[in-house]
């Protein structure tokens, strides 16, 4: 069974900020010791029948001012260990089965960069041009939380936006689906700009005992009518440590019903998911959802190799 995971993040501490690790700044997770070291590639093994074809790294707080030093860190990351490969092949073969054996051992990679859609269309333009030297460069994020209906009613996010559309790239898009505010706001910005491919983090955080899982239903329908807006079903253990596979359920099969079996993907937001259970034991989850082979690999595989393109 072939995995790619759209939704994870890696550190490195020495060289990374990551200043929402630290225990003295937000979110005050009384647990969150327990991701505040270094994660890398070698991480994200998965054992047979599961093969780890593919991951997108999604932005982590490694510099914000500076996010590009976070790609180039990935992308030597991402060399190292496929000469590391490489270099453990037997010395008889040629160097393009080496190569080969390398692509089959190591993950393919794509990132999403952190970008500051309130600076100057100018500045916003130049950024978008520095990150297109970067071979796994897919998209962009700027996280807008609490922030989400104000930032989609500023005029300078929208004309920065309408540039993201123009350039092609992902805009990943993360806010509280119960947020009707909001929601009406991002729907508007989806009619003005039919062209911004987007996708929703972490289902856009539904509760299902919450009073406000209806409103997320609702909106959630709403977002589901604009065909250029994906969904990630992720993060769970930031809602609730102790979920269950029934939860999740529930919820991929009512973003099914909504946005159809194509446009929605699970993923992992490692290593945030240790929280809960282990990389491996999230992805075994998934496996035994109740529904069909090919749901499972449109939903784990498919529909994030289609959406980012490897």
């Amino acid at each position: 069974m072939k995995i790619i995971d759209p939704h994870l993040h890696l550190f490195d501490l020495s060289l990374g900020d990551y200043s929402w690790l630290q225990a003295k700044n937000p979110p005050y997770w009384p647990d969150k010791q327990l991701i505040n070291r270094n994660f890398t590639i070698a991480d994200l093994r998965l054992p047979a029948p599961f093969e780890h074809a593919a991951f997108v790294h999604i932005e982590a707080g490694f510099s914000n001012r500076q996010p590009w030093l976070e790609i180039e860190w990935l992308e030597r990351l991402f060399l190292q260990v496929s000469l590391q490969v490489c270099s453990q092949a037997p010395v008889d073969n040629t160097r393009s089965l080496a190569a080969t054996t390398a692509k089959q051992a190591t993950p393919n990679m794509k990132t999403i960069a952190c970008i500051d859609l309130q600076q100057s269309t100018a500045s916003f333009a130049e950024q978008i041009t520095k990150f297109s030297q970067y071979r796994s460069i897919a998209g962009f994020r700027h996280i807008l939380d609490e922030q989400a209906s104000e930032l989609l009613q500023n005029s300078q996010v929208q004309q920065n936006l309408h540039g993201l559309s123009e350039s092609g790239f992902i805009f990943e898009c993360q806010l509280d689906g119960a947020d009707s505010a909001a929601i009406e706001q991002l729907c508007k910005l989806l009619e003005r700009t039919p062209r911004l491919k987007i996708i929703i983090n972490h289902a856009a955080f539904p509760s299902l005992n919450a009073p406000s899982f209806i409103t997320w239903q609702t909106n959630m329908q709403k977002l589901a009518l604009f065909s250029n807006l994906y969904i990630k079903a992720s993060g769970w253990e930031m809602l609730n440590r102790a979920y269950d596979s029934r939860q999740i359920e529930t919820i991929v099969s009512l973003l099914i019903d909504y946005f159809s079996l194509q446009r929605v993907m699970l993923a992992s937001n490692f290593p945030l998911c240790l929280f809960s259970c282990s990389y491996t034991q999230l992805w075994q989850t998934y496996w035994q959802l109740a529904f069909s082979e090919p749901q499972k690999t449109a939903l784990m595989y498919d529909n994030a190799r289609c959406f980012y393109q490897f």
